[in-house]
C-alpha cells in the first residue's frame, strides 16, 4: 500500500509539474521564503488529502497557489513570518475576571486542513478553532474574485471549557464567536462569500465528539445544490427581531450586539496587517 501511494503521488506530481513549479516560485517570494525553510513539506501537501476529501490534487494545488498569491499581494511582507512564529491577536476581552482572546495562527499540526486558523482562547488555553484558506471563487464555481473556505471547526480542550466560555460570554458559543471573527476577516478583505465544508468531506472528523457541519453552516448559509459545501454571504443574514418571540428578543439582541462587537474589533485589528485599503465599510 505504501508503494502504491508513493507511485500514485509520483504520477500526480508529474502531471501537475508546471503548476508545481509555479507554486515553488510563489513560495520563493521574500514573504514566504522562511516559511518553506521551516516547513519544506508545504510544497507537496496537495499530493495527499488537502482541505477536503473531495478535492483532487490539481484543484488543491490551484487553491494553494491562490492562497499564497493572495497573501503576497494583499498582506504586509512580514505577515506570514510573524504569524508562523507567534499568533496575532484580533480580539480580546475580560469578562467576570476571565480573559478571552481570538487569535490568528498558522495551523502547525493540521496544516493539511488549511493554511490559516482562528483560535478562541480562555485564560490563554485554546478552546476552539476554525481552519481556513483563501482561494479564488472559481475553485467552487462562484463569480467572486476570492472567497474564504472553512475546512474545519473543532473543539480543542474538552467540553467543560466550551460550556464555561459559553456561559460567561452571554450564551454565545465559541464556534459562533469564531464565525463572528471570520466575518470580520472576510469583510476587512472586501470578500462577499465564505464557503463551508460539508461534514462527509471533512478530513479529520472526530468520531468521539460528533460535530454536525450541516447543522452549523445552515445557520449562516445554504447548501449548494449537487455540491458538498455551503455558500455563506457576508455580512451574515439575521432573522428580523420581530420574528423572534418577545420573551427572547432582548436576549437575542444582546447576543447579536456581542458578536457584532467581535466582528468590528477583528476588522479594526486586521487593518494593521493588510497592505491595501480595506473595502468592508460599504458592506455594513
Amino acid at each position: 500500500m505504501l508503494k502504491l501511494k508513493t507511485w500514485h503521488r509520483g504520477m500526480l506530481f508529474i502531471s501537475n509539474f508546471r503548476s508545481h513549479l509555479k507554486f515553488i516560485r510563489i513560495l520563493s517570494h521574500p514573504q514566504t521564503r522562511q516559511l518553506i525553510v521551516n516547513k519544506p513539506e508545504l510544497t507537496y501537501k496537495y499530493l495527499r488529502d488537502y482541505i477536503s476529501l473531495n478535492i483532487p490534487a490539481r484543484n488543491g494545488l490551484f487553491i494553494l497557489i491562490s492562497h499564497y498569491s493572495y497573501l503576497q499581494s494583499n498582506f504586509k511582507i512580514n505577515f506570514l513570518d510573524d504569524i508562523y512564529q507567534s499568533p496575532i491577536q484580533l480580539w480580546g476581552m475580560d469578562i467576570d475576571g476571565v480573559s478571552f482572546q481570538i487569535v490568528m495562527d498558522f495551523p502547525h499540526m493540521v496544516d493539511h486542513e488549511g493554511d490559516l486558523c482562528l483560535i478562541f482562547k480562555k485564560d490563554l488555553v485554546c478552546i476552539y478553532r476554525v481552519i481556513f484558506v483563501i482561494t479564488k471563487g472559481s475553485s467552487f464555481d462562484f463569480p467572486d474574485d476570492h472567497v474564504i473556505f472553512i475546512s474545519s471547526v473543532q473543539g480543542m480542550h474538552g467540553f467543560e471549557g466550551i460550556q464555561q466560555a459559553t456561559r460567561i460570554c452571554h450564551d454565545v458559543q465559541p464556534a459562533q464567536m469564531l464565525m463572528a471573527a471570520m466575518s470580520g476577516v472576510g469583510l476587512a478583505l472586501g470578500f462577499n462569500t465564505i464557503v463551508g465544508i460539508a461534514g462527509k468531506d471533512q478530513i479529520c472528523r472526530c468520531e468521539k465528539l460528533f460535530f454536525s457541519y450541516e447543522k452549523f453552516f445552515e445557520k449562516y448559509g445554504d447548501i449548494v445544490p449537487h455540491k458538498n459545501f455551503y455558500r455563506i454571504s457576508l455580512p451574515y443574514a439575521e432573522s428580523a427581531l420581530d420574528l423572534i418571540h418577545a420573551r427572547h428578543r432582548k436576549r437575542t439582541q444582546k447576543k447579536r450586539t456581542f458578536k457584532n462587537e467581535i466582528r468590528d474589533q477583528v476588522i479594526s485589528s486586521m487593518a494593521q496587517y493588510i497592505a491595501r485599503d480595506s473595502e468592508w465599510q460599504g458592506k455594513l
